[in-house]
């Protein structure tokens, strides 16, 4: 599964940097998201009873984890965008909006993760937050790989 969530990352990724409209964006995200439940049903392995419990709860946390998404979209946009002209209360604001994002995400993680233990059992939880740790991480690692450092390229 990872060499193949990798592989994926890496394309969803290079297709993500070339969105130009927002409709081409909403296209990345939309596929970004299919794909990744495709991976998780492939993972989990869900029993009829556990499905039913968790793909409820899985979608309320995939809208609260859009919004979360979006803001970091528009937070990596603004870096790109401004990248040659960043100020000094520019690093500062964007690193507040990264740790608030960053501290928002391990919140909801923890909240579904009661949740879904609820419904399915501490393992089931336990699946589903590796998971969401793993694709974050996956593109945390591609972002750091791609993304300049402030001033590098200066």
């Amino acid at each position: 599964m990872k060499k193949l969530f990798f592989t994926l990352m890496i394309g969803a990724l290079s297709l993500g940097g070339y969105a130009q409209t927002v409709n081409e964006l909403e296209m990345f995200k939309s596929v970004f998201k299919i794909e990744k439940k495709a991976m998780l049903m492939d993972f989990l392995k869900l029993n009829d009873a556990e499905a039913t419990a968790f793909w409820p709860i899985y979608e309320e946390y995939q809208k609260e984890l859009g919004v979360l998404a979006d803001r970091r979209i528009q937070l990596i946009m603004g870096y790109v965008n401004n990248y040659g002209a960043i100020t000094d209360k520019d690093a500062d604001a964007m690193m507040k909006e990264s740790s608030d994002i960053i501290i928002k995400r391990e919140k909801l993680r923890a909240k579904y993760y009661e949740r879904v233990k609820k419904a399915t059992g501490s393992i089931r939880a336990a699946q589903f937050v590796q998971f969401e740790r793993f694709v974050q991480n996956s593109i945390d690692t591609e972002l750091n790989n791609n993304m300049p450092l402030i001033g590098e390229l200066n």
